[in-house]
């Protein structure tokens, strides 16, 4: 049973670490797309920090076998869900990134490392002066009262994140608002949307645990766990109609350019051969394999350079008309 529930616990982190390494590595090794997907890119930094934070909440693993070995070593209890929930703050850094950079601004890495240490820094110096550094608990959200310095650590959580998604999603409406229709401004709504839902979620938050800590008993406060999941589950429904809106769109792109590579490879490779001239990268070693024409297509380079390169020969040729793609 044990295993069971580390295989379930772990397989989020997992499917989510394994993509941020791909993209890492994919970058790493040669990634042609003008867009790098390694470490400063906001998705890959999404992907890992919210793996790091699932990856320190496998309750079998963390809170039964890491955690007190932690604390007979360093006297704190509950380092892990410490950790996990400010790899969680952490995550306020690539949801603004990501906001910023479809909307044609950049969060430098210096700004990133500077809110970095300001997160880090407050969770911990609010989670030591709590009764959660002192008693081990699987439920630091419903074990201990909220006094002042339990509701300081919730705010050091909660703060980054909120002001994350109201800059972004400030952001992203203005964008919104230029763009107006299509699928980029159907993908900015979904993407607004989410941040809203996740705004709603950090407000609610807050105000479950002021009802917690008046002692107030109401509709609210009694169904906090239902609205909480509602409002999550609605922020991640929004977000995926956005990726999947984003990812048609790509994606429809990206097979007009195999198809056109895969047609006309073959000629154009025959027409670099023979005009050598009209040949604008001398380094690309492009043959019309179904592999390495998916892999061109990702970037409209290659078919750029294909329709440019062959147009320049039929021309000289009086061979007839270029190929085209949409």
């Amino acid at each position: 049973m044990d295993i069971v529930k580390i295989v379930i616990g772990a397989l989020i982190p997992a499917v989510l670490l394994a993509l941020a390494l791909h993209r890492i590595r994919t970058n790493r090794h040669g990634n042609r797309l003008r867009t790098p997907t390694g470490l400063t890119n906001p998705l890959t930094q999404l992907l890992l920090v919210l793996g790091l934070a699932k990856l320190c909440r496998v309750p079998v693993i963390t809170d039964d076998v890491i955690n007190p070995v932690l604390r007979s070593a360093t006297g704190v209890a509950n380092i892990m869900p410490l950790a996990g929930m400010t790899f969680g703050a952490l995550a306020a850094i690539p949801v603004l990134g990501v906001s910023s950079y479809i909307t044609g601004r950049n969060v430098t890495p210096r700004t990133q490392l500077g809110i970095a240490l300001v997160i880090v820094a407050a969770m911990i110096t609010t989670f030591l002066r709590t009764p959660m550094a002192n008693t081990p608990t699987s439920y630091m959200s419903n074990d201990f009262p909220v006094s002042g310095p339990v509701m300081a650590y919730w705010l050091a959580f909660l703060m980054p994140l909120a002001s994350a998604l109201v800059v972004g999603c400030v952001y992203i409406v203005r964008e919104l608002l230029w763009v107006r229709s299509g699928p980029f401004a159907r993908a900015l709504a979904g993407i607004a949307l989410c941040e809203m839902l996740g705004l709603v979620y950090c407000v609610f938050k807050v105000y479950n645990l002021y009802l917690q800590r008046a002692g107030i008993d109401n509709f609210w406060h009694r169904n906090a766990a239902t609205v909480s999941i509602a409002l999550g589950l609605a922020a991640l429904a929004a977000a995926g109609i956005s990726a999947g809106i984003y990812a048609s769109h790509i994606l429809r792109d990206r097979f007009e350019r195999y198809h056109l590579l895969r047609r006309f490879g073959d000629r154009w490779l025959a027409a670099r051969a023979a005009n050598p001239d009209v040949v604008l990268d001398k380094s690309d070693e492009f043959r019309p394999t179904r592999r390495m024409c998916w892999a061109a297509s990702r970037s409209g380079a290659t078919a750029y350079r294909l329709q440019i390169e062959l147009a320049d020969h039929l021309h000289q040729s009086g061979a007839g008309s270029s190929p085209a793609v949409a």
